[in-house]
């Protein structure tokens, strides 16, 4: 069981979908695997878009802002 966020107790309604808190109003939602620390490591440094947690690299639509 997860634990709540604004309470030091379990949450009293979780499933696979997520977890809610009545009596404090705190709801999370599952979104896939929990990330790792290994998540939060670049796979290699580039010179070209930046890849993060594994996610495709993006790269700026012509005429767009350069990122920052």
């Amino acid at each position: 069981m997860t634990e709540c966020l604004k309470g030091e107790h379990e949450f009293p309604v979780e499933d696979d979908t997520g977890a809610y808190c009545e009596e404090h109003g705190v709801t999370l939602l599952w979104h896939g695997p929990p990330i790792t620390p290994e998540d939060l490591i670049p796979d290699t440094p580039t010179t070209g878009p930046v890849q993060v947690c594994g996610a495709p690299a993006r790269t700026p639509l012509p005429g767009s802002a350069a990122p920052h």
